[in-house]
């Protein structure tokens, strides 16, 4: 049922608050928790770093194999049943990787994760947004992910502090008790939703906030640059801040400090993302993506100068950080700019494909790198790599004035 935009937000503002809410939880329980917890997982059941990271790959293969499935299904039947559910596997598969005694155990807990993680987490919370907001998306996306950039500032001392008093595998099991007390009865509020049958995105004739900017005829081309742009930026965003704790440390920082100072890209992604929430729709999204992708190489190349300084691991933090908080947001929004509500479900699932690939290449291809190439060498390819990110985005710019 389709409510009039006056009354969209107020009716649904406390439930949008309890979805940022649940972002946190699994972003910062399921994603950001193996970087504060390597060193457990290695010393205690003997995991090498390519093992522990190896679980995010498999999480993210997961959500490319089931994601355009799950984006047709979101979009005809909604996104409760799929994000209760999703809070519910998550929380098996946290309990059994609390459970874990070697590399196999380890590495197969993180199947039950990943199909967890695809069904309430990345696309599915954005499709929801979108299937109760209408019009207002851009906007409520931006405020919910302005709040969310704080999971690693949030988890990353919990996590610490947790497996240092209690133990790694107690931590685990109070993560898997919060998916099924906090985020299961918040997912079940979602109001129920049933679509009518769509057309492919952008086939039919209707207003160009249901169909989106691209004409039928540069839908491909405008798919795959999105998809070429926003996949490496994805790679150095997915790879880069699993290992910067440890990459700080290798390069002379103290631990403590590495951590605190790890930490500030919580606030540097709520400010960046915050200008975003306030000044972003008097902004075609995609000249917002263009100044996060100039910002981010800039800031590796900053850091690699001397990467065992604290001045610069700070400057680096922060200004890495608004620049992937800011490409987060575009990651999520631009597709709906480009291509329309319209199908905005499966738009999303498609893209899923080429980018959860590549993201799950990049945990181990970081860890690699780091390993051969040391800090500074790291942080050169990761300029390189955003460089092309920024080149695809500039194509499509380019496409769609013309």
């Amino acid at each position: 049922m389709s409510l009039p935009a006056s009354r969209r937000l107020p009716e649904y503002s406390l439930l949008l608050a309890g979805l940022a809410l649940t972002r946190i939880i699994g972003w910062g329980s399921i994603y950001y928790s193996p970087s504060v917890l390597a060193d457990y997982l290695q010393r205690e059941i003997g995991l090498s770093p390519t093992t522990i990271f190896g679980g995010i790959t498999i999480l993210l293969v997961i959500g490319a194999v089931i994601s355009p499935m799950l984006g047709r299904h979101l979009d005809r039947r909604g996104t409760r049943q799929a994000m209760a559910l999703g809070a519910v596997i998550s929380a098996v598969g946290l309990a059994l990787l609390a459970l874990a005694q070697g590399p196999i155990s380890y590495l197969a807990t993180w199947l039950v994760i990943g199909l967890g993680h695809a069904m309430q987490l990345a696309n599915t919370g954005n499709v929801t947004v979108a299937q109760l907001m209408g019009e207002r998306t851009r906007r409520v996306i931006g405020l919910m992910m302005l709040v969310t950039g704080l999971a690693s500032s949030v988890f990353w001392p919990l996590t610490a502090w947790l497996s240092a008093d209690y133990g790694w595998r107690i931590c685990l099991f109070v993560f898997a008790a919060i998916q099924l007390v906090v985020v299961l009865p918040i997912h079940l509020a979602i109001p129920a939703y049933r679509a009518k049958p769509l057309a492919d995105p952008g086939l039919s004739g209707g207003a160009a906030e249901e169909q989106g900017r691209v004409p039928p005829e540069e839908r491909r081309a405008m798919f795959w640059l999105l998809a070429l742009s926003f996949s490496a930026s994805g790679l150095v965003s997915w790879g880069l801040p699993l290992h910067i704790i440890g990459l700080m440390q290798g390069a002379g920082i103290a631990g403590a400090s590495a951590v605190a100072i790890a930490s500030l890209s919580g606030p540097a992604t709520l400010v960046a993302r915050s200008v975003d929430a306030i000044a972003g729709e008097r902004l075609p999204v995609e000249r917002v993506a263009l100044a996060g992708l100039a910002i981010g190489p800039a800031a590796c190349l900053l850091m690699a100068v001397a990467p065992g300084s604290s001045a610069f691991a700070i400057a680096f933090v922060l200004l890495f950080n608004a620049a992937m908080g800011v490409i987060a947001v575009a990651r999520a929004t631009l597709p709906l700019s480009l291509f329309g509500r319209n199908g905005f479900g499966a738009m999303l699932g498609r893209l899923t494909v080429p980018q959860n690939l590549t993201f799950a290449v990049a945990p181990l291809l970081f860890a690699v790198m780091v390993e051969r190439l040391g800090a500074s060498g790291t942080l050169v390819v990761s300029a390189a790599i955003q460089g092309l990110a920024l080149l695809a985005m500039i194509a499509l710019v380019r496409r769609l004035k013309s």
